[in-house]
C-alpha cells in the first residue's frame, strides 16, 4: 500500500511519478523470476487517482513451446492505465475495471492493478528461435484446396 495523502489532496491534473521495485515472489506468478521495476505516474483526476504504469521490467522464465528449451524472456508491455475510484465509477464504465480508493486512509494498492498487467502480458506460447517460431507461422496458414475433402488425403496416404 502507498500512501497517496499529497496527490489525492492536491487539484485535478496534479501529477506524481512513481517507480515501484518488487520481487516476483510479490506476485506469486511461478513464470517470473528475478527484481521487477514498474515506472510511471499517479494522476489526480475527478474521480479519484488515476496509475498510469509507463515502464514495467520484468522477466519471465519458461520453455519453447515447440522444442522445450528453457528460456529466460523479457517482458514486453504496454503503456496501461488503471482507475481507483473515490466513489462507484460512473455508468459508462465497466465494473470490472475499477479499483475502489481507500478515502479514510488514503492508501491504494499499487500491487493489484501490476499484477493483472505483469498476467496480461505474459508469453503463453514462446518460441526459442526461428525455426520454432517459423514451425508456429506456418501451421497458421490457411490449408490449400478444398476444405471439405482434405482429410481425405489423409486417409489415401
Amino acid at each position: 500500500m502507498i500512501k497517496i495523502a499529497p496527490i489525492y489532496r492536491a487539484p485535478s491534473g496534479t501529477i506524481e511519478p512513481f517507480r515501484f521495485e518488487f520481487t516476483a515472489d510479490d506476485f506469486e506468478i511461478p513464470e517470473l523470476k528475478g527484481d521487477i521495476t514498474v515506472m510511471g505516474q499517479l494522476l489526480r483526476v475527478e474521480e479519484g487517482v488515476m496509475m498510469l504504469i509507463a515502464e514495467v521490467d520484468a522477466t519471465q522464465e519458461t520453455f519453447c513451446a515447440r522444442c522445450a528449451k528453457p528460456l529466460k524472456l523479457k517482458m514486453d508491455f504496454e503503456q496501461s492505465e488503471w482507475l481507483f475510484y473515490e466513489e462507484s465509477p460512473h455508468e459508462d464504465d465497466d465494473e470490472n475495471e475499477w479499483l475502489k480508493l481507500d478515502t479514510h486512509r488514503l492508501e491504494l494498492d499499487e500491487k493489484e492493478p501490476i499484477r493483472q498487467d505483469l498476467l496480461l502480458n505474459l508469453e503463453h506460447v514462446p518460441r526459442c528461435k526461428k525455426l520454432c517460431k517459423k514451425f508456429e507461422e506456418s501451421k497458421l496458414e490457411e490449408p490449400k484446396g478444398v476444405k471439405a475433402l482434405s482429410g481425405l488425403k489423409d486417409l489415401l496416404s
